[in-house]
């Protein structure tokens, strides 16, 4: 997992240039430094606000993230898509395939397929609600600073009643 360059695409990769960007010019303020910032908030975002999404081809836009800086990040990323393999599809899958896909498909590319594309679609999913949430129509710094502690207090209810740390805690004992 996480062993070539990621490629964003079409609305998505515009959505994450611009949550890259700089907002304020004045006082050279971010959301976030780098793109693989953006990649690994945005699969729990995606989680917490039960959003996927699918590869946008109707924009030609694309933004990548490189493997050095991937592999930077293995260990926050590999966290991110085991919580998101877990928690994902409670209704469809049994504990035992959802621990499967979590931790005993890593080297079987073939048999990770499915989780990888469901991983991404949150991934999607989340950019989409990032940039929603927080720069959709505004300009101003105050709106930002706003839309950003608004989009705080919403994610926190909405992730604390996704998952629990006891849950996760029972989930990782039977792996």
């Amino acid at each position: 997992m996480f062993k070539k360059n990621i490629l964003i695409k079409g609305r998505h990769a515009d959505y994450m240039k611009r949550l890259v960007a700089v907002i304020d010019a004045v006082n050279s303020v971010r959301l976030f430094e780098r793109n693989l910032d953006v990649y690994i908030l945005a699969p729990i975002v995606g989680l917490a606000f039960g959003r996927t999404s699918q590869i946008d081809n109707e924009n030609k836009d694309e933004t990548s993230i490189h493997t050095e800086q991937l592999q930077g990040e293995i260990d926050v990323l590999t966290y991110n898509y085991r919580l998101v393999m877990l928690s994902a599809q409670k209704a469809s899958l049994s504990i035992e395939e959802r621990t499967d896909r979590a931790y005993r498909f890593d080297k079987n590319e073939e048999k990770r397929k499915e989780g990888d594309e469901l991983f991404q679609s949150y991934v999607l999913g989340g950019i989409d609600v990032l940039y929603e949430k927080i720069l959709a129509d505004t300009n101003e710094l105050d709106d930002y600073l706003y839309n950003l502690f608004e989009f705080f207090n919403e994610y926190n209810e909405r992730y604390n009643s996704v998952i629990s740390s006891t849950e996760i805690i029972d989930l990782c004992k039977l792996a």
